[in-house]
């Protein structure tokens, strides 16, 4: 872009196309502070400048009854067969597509909603490595996700438990959880190891994981049928204390089926340069899929999606070089205490310039992508790490080239 000025009005856009719902022009125009009219003007400049390209969603990778799997490669090639990326960038499951420094000189990520999805794509990976040079590359399993995208995963209080049961709870403000905590002794409150609050019950027995957000999960209930029960005494004693709550949603069914899957995979994928209806939804699965499925049946399962925190957000995919961020660098840190891996990951995450970050099952244990917009602001990053006195070492590859430019993580 021609300047900075230019660059953080892009930042500022993206960061207004980034939320919990989807895209009004109207809505998002207001809190931007400009007309209708002068907002469609720069969002269409955005598009011909070829800075944001589509609509998508981030998903939850925490989703039942499977949840995603998350599979990194890397791949030793050389300049003189470029048919290589190329091939790879046609496997639909491929999420990111990088030329880096060092032996292996691609890095790819892929993500898998199943296993049969997973060794399918395996067994397409094998068939094109053979017919490379070296013939040598090496997959890195992923145990847990930290974050993703800019979004910090443990901030969600979503991943559920067998049996757990989820309520919302309709509030106009976010829920004071020092408060909770203050008026009340047996309850458990530590934000800095965990976002939730903690309340136990004798009768029925049952414990309760309470967010200020308004989401709570009541988890450890023998009898399904007593979760009414349950919340409605969660909602006398926090509102007894003066935290006043409006009415409840009650999902006792958050597990996702292929439909949810598919819609998920429209949300993402295929989204244009305007945000897809529910109507165009339909006549997707009815030309694509052969089934016949209504707008309102529709309506309702992406807002259950949205309830239950499978849509992390709704968002769109952008050229980060395009608007300031210069630099990517693939991170593994190794601590110098191993049994404190989900201790360091939890105040990672909370770093801006991470992305993503996962746990991996190696010696450098922790896998972060990183983005800065100067050279400069990765020393320091790397500075800053060592200073916190919990790392022992890290390893970094700088990318070279981003083959999918496009991405969508959180501007801070």
């Amino acid at each position: 872009m021609s300047s900075i000025r230019d660059q953080i009005e892009a930042q500022r856009f993206i960061k207004n196309l980034t939320g919990t719902s989807k895209f009004i022009i109207s809505k998002n125009s207001r809190e931007i502070g400009v007309s209708r009219q002068t907002y469609q003007n720069k969002l269409k400049g955005l598009k011909d400048r070829k800075i944001i390209t589509n609509y998508t969603i981030n998903i939850n990778p925490n989703i039942r009854p499977n949840n995603l799997k998350f599979i990194m490669l890397e791949i030793k090639t050389n300049p003189k067969e470029p048919n290589l990326a190329h091939e790879l960038l046609n496997i639909p499951q491929l999420r990111m597509l990088d030329g880096i420094f060092g032996e292996y000189s691609l890095f790819a990520l892929c993500i898998f909603k199943s296993p049969n999805e997973y060794y399918q794509t395996l067994n397409a990976i094998d068939n094109i490595m053979a017919k490379s040079y070296f013939k040598k590359y090496k997959i890195v399993e992923t145990i847990k996700v930290f974050k993703t995208n800019g979004i910090s995963l443990s901030n969600l209080g979503v991943t559920f438990k067998e049996h757990a049961v989820l309520v919302e709870l309709v509030i106009a403000n976010k829920i004071n959880l020092n408060q909770i905590a203050s008026n009340y002794a047996d309850v458990e409150y530590d934000p800095e190891k965990f976002p939730g609050l903690v309340m136990r019950f004798d009768e029925p027995r049952a414990t309760i994981l309470i967010f200020s957000t308004g989401k709570m999960i009541v988890t450890d209930l023998k009898d399904q049928s007593e979760v009414e029960k349950v919340v409605d005494k969660v909602i006398q004693k926090i509102s007894s204390i003066g935290v006043n709550v409006n009415k409840k949603y009650i999902d006792q069914h958050h597990e996702i089926d292929n439909i949810d899957y598919e819609i998920l995979n429209i949300l993402r994928d295929g989204q244009g340069h305007k945000p897809i209806s529910t109507y165009e939804i339909k006549n997707i699965f009815k030309e694509q899929h052969q089934t016949e499925i209504s707008q309102s049946t529709i309506h309702n399962r992406i807002k259950k999606l949205e309830r239950i925190g499978v849509i992390l957000n709704y968002t769109v995919n952008f050229h980060p070089k395009k608007i300031g961020y210069k630099g990517k660098y693939i991170l593994r840190i190794k601590p110098k205490d191993p049994s404190k891996y989900d201790e360091l990951a939890l105040k990672l995450e909370r770093n801006q310039y991470i992305t993503d970050l996962f746990r991996i099952g190696e010696q450098y244990g922790l896998f972060a992508i990183v983005r800065v917009k100067k050279v400069e602001d990765y020393g320091k990053f790397i500075r800053d790490l060592y200073e916190t006195e919990d790392i022992e070492d890290t390893f970094t590859n700088f990318v070279l080239d981003e083959l999918i430019p496009y991405t969508n993580f959180v501007i801070p």
